[in-house]
């Protein structure tokens, strides 16, 4: 993972860079990964939260209600909650908005909560009256921070108790809840909260409603309806028809979904004569490794070849290997000899012929920079999934042991970043058909640093992809979770990496959660791998600064802990008071990758309502005295660094001087404005601009005299 100073060190400039692993651009499916920046933000934003109103529109445009609907609404009016139960792609995240819509109304706020919410959680938790909340695929194994949960309560008459909790709170503070799960309901359903199969509308309403609200002329629509995909998932129906609604032709719309993808991989792994050791090589390494050149790929390609030869034996090795019980050498010399045969035979102009008459797989020159390169591809990129869904279907486990031990020695080499996420990629494609196959093969073992480093960066890669889509993020949440809890130290660590970046973009509020359960509980173990969890934090808050997330979540949780071990000590800090503010320093010391400028100014610069936070957090740091150097060093590049990230720097640093006159005792005035003043002139800079240190320390002296503490 990164390394960087320690803040509790004195450095020349006082700061601490964190950088971001996700190199790009990468491409899965039609979303792009690369490099957080101001002006790109990668992958999907937060899950949780606030549905603002332009997402609640697009969910509900033009939105036809399914049969099972009137019946859920009543019982969402009755007892304040409902549950939806049902398989990915029935529309049940649109479904429970416009429940909430129904029920609550359309002025009201709508919440989404973590999918990894339990129900005792659930039960202690307070409602806003009249608010409207969400809990999209709820896994239902959720525990508290710090603590292991020994028991599922996903149904069951054992659970009874817990439904009736919630449903209770929920009456009490007069709010509505929808939950939807993919999870069937075991055993006994439980009698205080309906669980509800949930079926999608029929398909052919929802194309003619959102083309009619268009005024797209009856033709089209007509067309349009006839060409909806058997067993089209409503997701992909209502995405068809609002770019056809836009102007798409009908037969493009649905082409990636209906037909020629699908088709292409069915009549390529079809065909009378059974596909060859060398073809199922190439589709297979093409499926983790898209986008390679020529020479790299041949050299994938070959070692999977030689690993996948025990697998497709000529008939006479086969024969001779299963007499080998009677004479075991003559059988392992069959083997030898028919993987010699194959290698003979993959010569490297064949295995080039090969590719070129390989339907499936064609090149194309990317441009980097002045120049170009000819990579591998697919043919449609929408080939990649269903050849690993055809390869999962098709092949045994002798195969996928094969795959498995390819893959390990891959990274093993320490490929370079463009291939780790290639692979990372690949593997969640894969986790679509074949979870439990992906987490016991691969990302278990490598979070575990059974592969060293690279293994578990790509364990998180692999999350971090899962959490560019609806269908997986609750999944990555609850494996990181996992980790998070376990007793094993490297497993910890990969979930602080984990929850550090995209994860924690999705689910912000969760990973202040584990993050701080995870350092907290290493600390008290005195877990080596402490700087870690620190480093993780900062990281955090630099990942959602940088993704113009809000990183206030962060920040929050800082204060609060703050703010009450300032109201229970008695003299001196608690160990875990010293913790919180330690990780307050590393935060305000992260910088970004690029620029090097501090992430906290350009918080402070955009988030101008939040300065009395900020201030709150400076004034603890700089008030414990073992902190302060460090503290003022982080203050002084800060401040330094506000003509940067905003037009007006002197209004952002007068704004937080006067929020820290009012967030520092009295006492303290003074020593802030000598001992900054001196730190300054003796750290000249050589930046243009106005000198925003003067004027933070003007409005702290102007503002003193009105805050006396």
């Amino acid at each position: 993972m990164n390394s960087g100073a320690d803040p509790g060190t004195d450095s020349s400039d006082g700061d601490y860079r964190v950088y971001n692993n996700f190199y790009g651009p990468q491409y899965h499916g039609r979303a792009h990964f690369g490099i957080a920046t101001t002006a790109e933000r990668p992958g999907r934003a937060r899950a949780t939260g606030l549905l603002d109103g332009d997402e609640i529109d697009a969910l509900l445009r033009s939105y036809i209600r399914p049969d099972c609907f009137d019946d859920a609404a009543r019982e969402l009016s009755r007892t304040g909650i409902v549950v939806l139960t049902g398989p990915q792609g029935t529309g049940k995240r649109s479904g429970a908005v416009a429940l909430l819509r129904e029920t609550v109304g359309p002025s009201a706020d709508y919440v989404v909560l973590s999918p990894d919410i339990g129900l005792d959680q659930l039960a202690e938790r307070t409602f806003d009256a009249g608010v409207g909340y969400v809990v999209l695929d709820r896994t239902g194994t959720a525990a508290t921070a710090g603590t292991t949960r020994t028991t599922a309560d996903a149904a069951g008459p054992s659970s009874d108790f817990d439904w009736r909790r919630v449903r209770d709170q929920l009456r009490r503070h007069r709010a509505h809840l929808v939950i939807t799960t993919v999870h069937g309901v075991p055993g006994r359903a439980p009698k205080a909260v309906r669980h509800l199969p949930w079926q999608p509308p029929v398909l052919d309403k929802v194309v003619r409603a959102r083309l009619v609200q268009a005024r797209i002329p009856q033709e089209t629509v007509d067309r349009a309806v006839a060409g909806i995909p058997p067993r089209c998932p409503i997701a992909v129906v209502a995405d068809a028809a609002q770019r056809i609604a836009e102007g798409a032709d009908p037969d493009q719309a649905w082409k990636e979904h209906s037909g020629s993808a699908p088709q292409a991989v069915q009549e390529w792994f079809g065909a009378e004569e059974e596909r060859s050791l060398r073809e199922i090589a190439e589709v297979t390494t093409l499926a983790f490794a898209p986008g390679i050149g020529r020479r790299a790929f041949e050299s994938l390609q070959d070692l999977l070849e030689r690993l996948l030869g025990p697998v497709y034996f000529t008939p006479e090795a086969a024969s001779a290997a299963a007499d080998g019980a009677a004479a075991p050498d003559a059988a392992g010399q069959a083997a030898a000899d028919g993987q010699d045969a194959q290698r003979r035979r993959a010569r490297p102009v064949d295995r080039r012929r090969s590719l070129s008459r390989n339907a499936l797989i064609t090149t194309e020159m990317q441009i980097y920079g002045a120049t170009t390169r000819e990579v591998m591809v697919f043919a449609d990129a929408e080939l990649r999934r269903w050849v690993l869904h055809a390869l999962w279907r098709d092949h045994p486990t002798e195969y996928w042991d094969a795959v498995r031990h390819w893959l390990e020695a891959l990274v093993d080499a320490d490929p370079d970043p463009a291939l780790q996420l290639s692979i990372a990629s690949g593997l969640t494609l894969l986790g679509h058909i074949a979870f439990d196959e992906v987490v016991q093969s691969y990302l278990d073992p490598w979070a575990r640093g059974e592969s060293g480093e690279t293994g578990q960066t790509l364990a998180v890669y692999v999350l971090w992809y899962m959490c560019l889509e609806e269908t997986q993020a609750a999944a990555a949440l609850t494996l990181a979770r996992t980790w998070a809890q376990s007793t094993h130290p490297t497993l910890r660590g990969t979930a602080l990496f984990a929850f550090s970046g995209q994860l924690g973009v999705t689910f912000p509020t969760d990973a202040v959660k584990w993050l701080w359960s995870v350092l907290r509980t290493g600390v008290l173990e005195k877990w080596e791998q402490r700087e870690h969890g620190l480093r993780a934090w900062a990281q955090l808050f630099l990942t959602l600064v940088d993704c113009q997330e809000d990183a206030g979540i962060v920040l929050d949780a800082l204060a609060h802990r703050i703010g009450k071990e300032q109201r229970t000590r008695s003299a001196a800090y608690s160990a875990t008071g010293l913790l919180v503010l330690e990780t307050t320093l590393w935060v305000f010391t992260a910088t970004e990758r690029l620029s090097g400028r501090p992430a906290v100014a350009r918080y402070v610069a955009d988030r101008p309502e939040d300065a009395d936070v900020v201030a709150e957090l400076w004034a603890a740091i700089l008030c414990y005295r073992p902190l302060r150097r460090n503290a003022l060093s982080a203050l002084l590049v800060m401040v330094r660094g506000l003509p940067a990230v905003t037009s007006d720097p002197t209004a952002a640093a007068a704004r937080l001087g006067r929020a820290l006159a009012a967030a520092l005792p009295q006492v303290e005035h003074p020593l802030l404005t000598s001992e900054l003043g001196r730190l300054a002139v003796s750290r000249p800079t050589r930046a243009t601009g106005p000198d925003c240190v003067a004027t933070l320390l003007g409005a702290l002296n102007s503002a003193k005299d009105t805050h006396p503490r």
